[in-house]
């Protein structure tokens, strides 16, 4: 094999393991936290957590001004449905406490 087409190969495959390994450790909410409703009120301005309304699907962030809406999730989001269903469970488990 000739010694460039060789530093090329290693230099490829070099940067493919960083950038993997990289991927492999990122944090899926790196700027702050999903909420859920009961947690919302002890939030503090500026740590940019992420609040989903399950019965509408907006989203919101908490910004250093205040809670911001962003957009409304797509009703087909695993995320939103995976909501929607722990909201569901919270439900049924108050009204059985009632």
């Amino acid at each position: 094999m000739k010694p460039l087409l060789a530093y090329a190969l290693a230099g490829t495959v070099l940067l493919s393991a960083a950038f993997g390994a990289q991927a492999a450790t990122d944090d899926p909410a790196p700027y702050g936290n999903y909420l859920t409703s009961s947690e919302v009120p002890q939030s503090r301005p500026g740590s940019f957590d992420v609040y989903i309304d399950p019965p509408t699907g907006f989203a919101f962030v908490h910004t250093p001004t205040g809670w911001t809406f962003t957009r409304k999730v797509p009703d087909d989001s695993l995320v939103l449905a995976e909501l929607r269903a722990r909201y569901h469970a919270e439900l049924l488990a108050s009204a059985a406490q009632q």
